[in-house]
């Protein structure tokens, strides 16, 4: 499946909450009301954006980057999710995310945060260059009260370009 990406619409919401909710994707990521992703999709620092199956209709997963507005040029990769997973879509839709940040965004430096036990995700990211930055601990509040540390991981603009060769780099 050929996937492409496009900005998210206020009538692809009950998607992202249906696809936040699944029990396959809800421990890794925090699941947010319609309502709040509704104020993400207008909010200036940030892009709430969805995949799309090759026809460009069907909607297939979403993306949530944030640090638009940062001077710096380094933006959060916030939410990555999928319908379909363990058919290698993670790494195309995480090739689409990353050709976006440093093409049409111009990031200097993409970086994420996930839960250390999230080794999937880990892999894909770490096929696609990001450098392992280390555990940043107590950082993340759980439902039951404790905080769980998170694994941070970022990629340069630069060793981006070495690793795909097929961006410009701002």
């Amino acid at each position: 499946m050929e996937l492409s990406l496009a900005d998210t619409t206020e009538a692809d919401l009950d998607a992202v909450v249906a696809l936040e909710s699944d029990p396959d994707v809800s421990p890794w990521i925090s699941p947010w009301p319609r309502e709040r992703h509704l104020r993400a999709i207008s909010d200036g620092d940030l892009a709430h954006l969805s995949f799309r199956c090759a026809d460009g209709e069907a909607f297939a997963g979403f993306l949530l980057l944030a640090g638009l507005l940062n001077p710096d040029r380094s933006v959060e990769l916030r939410r990555i999710a999928l319908r379909t997973r363990g058919h290698g879509l993670g790494a195309q839709a995480l090739g689409l995310a990353l050709g976006h940040c440093f093409g049409a965004l111009g990031a200097r430096r993409v970086w994420l945060d996930l839960l250390p036990d999230n080794d999937r995700a880990a892999t894909v990211y770490s096929r696609a260059g990001l450098a392992d930055d280390g555990i940043l601990e107590n950082a993340h509040p759980l439902p039951d009260g404790s905080l769980a540390p998170l694994r941070l991981m970022s990629i340069s603009a630069e060793d981006w370009r070495r690793a795909d060769g097929s961006a410009p780099v701002a």
